[in-house]
């Protein structure tokens, strides 16, 4: 890539405002387009005050609530996964692993990337709960197979 001169640089920029102006200026008499009118512009450290704001009344309404965000519905379903043993897991459980693996899979992660973070994630819930009993590990050649099982018509895992 050629650099410019800063001179140079100021220059260019010079002759393409008054290219525009000459060119592509605006009636001031045109008639007004604004169909809702903005509010002034505020600081953004305004703007982001406020949003933190919103944040955390939304989070106390979620927690007065006892409603969880999807992000725990999602990491509970995870861990009832990674937790669970592969005999007790019904066909429809199959099905739904393979649809997230699949889901997965075309948002662009690497299937052996997604079954290594859940097998990392599963040795931590067994160590942090070895006095509960947790089900035998699922061999994750078993993810695989359900993934074929239940997606083979649509060709989303080969």
């Amino acid at each position: 890539m050629q650099t410019r001169k800063t001179g140079d640089v100021d220059r260019i920029v010079d002759q393409i405002d008054e290219t525009r102006m000459a060119e592509h200026w605006r009636n001031s008499d045109r008639p007004d387009g604004r169909i809702v009118r903005s509010r002034r512009r505020q600081d953004p450290a305004i703007v982001r005050a406020k949003t933190r704001v919103r944040t955390a009344h939304y989070r106390n309404r979620l927690d007065q609530a006892k409603r969880p965000s999807t992000y725990q519905i999602a990491m509970a379903l995870v861990i009832s996964l990674v937790t669970a043993d592969s005999e007790s897991m019904s066909r429809s459980d199959w099905n739904l692993v393979g649809r997230a693996l699949a889901d997965l899979q075309g948002r662009g992660f690497d299937l052996l990337e997604v079954k290594a973070s859940l097998r990392k994630l599963r040795d931590r819930q067994v160590a942090d709960r070895e006095s509960e009993s947790t089900g035998e590990p699922i061999d994750p050649s078993a993810w695989s197979g359900a993934a074929n099982t239940f997606f083979c018509a649509s060709s989303v895992i080969p």
